[in-house]
């Protein structure tokens, strides 16, 4: 039958001094663990916090943590847990992903190892069944999400259309600022007034007006050099 007993109770069961001969008849039996998973992954936070906090947990909910895997991915605790019905304790999601795919990948992975998993600082308590209906509200969840999404930013579309919004992405030709104001251009240069000053005075780089006035020559005078 399945002994529900730790570990560490297994081997003062069995009356050995050391772990190393205990692990040696814990293959023979299949005795409940309560393991923590400590994430290696250069984006979590660093791996003494993450014992620690899983420590806290364990003693605040009168666990005991039997043993610690210290990996860089989920799908590695398939060599180190040969076991099921185990319960696996992670510090926080981040070990399970830097995404809502990893994440699902490895909710996945945990779910064809039988295993109870917590994530302590999310408060999260997944059973095996849980984590093998998972993968698929999951799906259903992404899409809620999608569908929710595509409907309010059209609708928010539509109401700013409605108010007299100009949608889309602004583009603007800064040659275009000089339209209707050939006139004013010309009298500028004719007062003498520098390129540098017109092209500030209209917000314009002075390439800009560069280019504008090759385009129109015909509005410098012959006697004005602007500088």
């Amino acid at each position: 039958g399945v002994m529900h007993l730790s570990f560490d109770s297994f081997c003062t069961y069995r009356s050995l001094n050391t772990k190393r001969i205990c692990h040696v008849l814990f293959r023979d039996l299949e005795v409940i663990m309560i393991l923590g998973y400590l994430d290696n992954n250069e984006k979590n936070i660093d791996v003494e916090r993450q014992r620690q906090q899983i420590l806290d947990y364990a003693s605040e909910n009168g666990l005991t943590v039997d043993m610690f895997l210290q990996e860089s991915e989920i799908e590695s605790l398939k060599s180190s847990i040969k076991t099921d019905n185990h319960t696996l304790i992670f510090a926080n999601i981040v070990a399970l992903g830097i995404s809502l795919l990893q994440i699902k990948e490895s909710i996945s992975t945990l779910a064809k190892m039988n295993l109870t998993v917590i994530s302590v600082q999310e408060g999260y308590v997944w059973t095996p069944k849980d984590l093998k209906a998972f993968p698929r509200w999951f799906d259903v969840v992404l899409d809620i999400r999608s569908s929710m999404a595509s409907l309010l930013t059209c609708r928010a579309l539509a109401e700013r259309k409605a108010q007299g919004v100009r949608l889309g992405r602004r583009t603007r030709n800064k040659k275009r600022v000089f339209d209707g104001k050939e006139d004013e251009i010309r009298e500028k240069l004719a007062k003498g007034v520098t390129k540098t000053q017109i092209a500030k005075d209209f917000g314009v780089a002075q390439v800009t007006l560069y280019a504008f006035l090759r385009q129109h020559p015909e509005l410098k005078p012959q006697n004005v050099r602007g500088k």
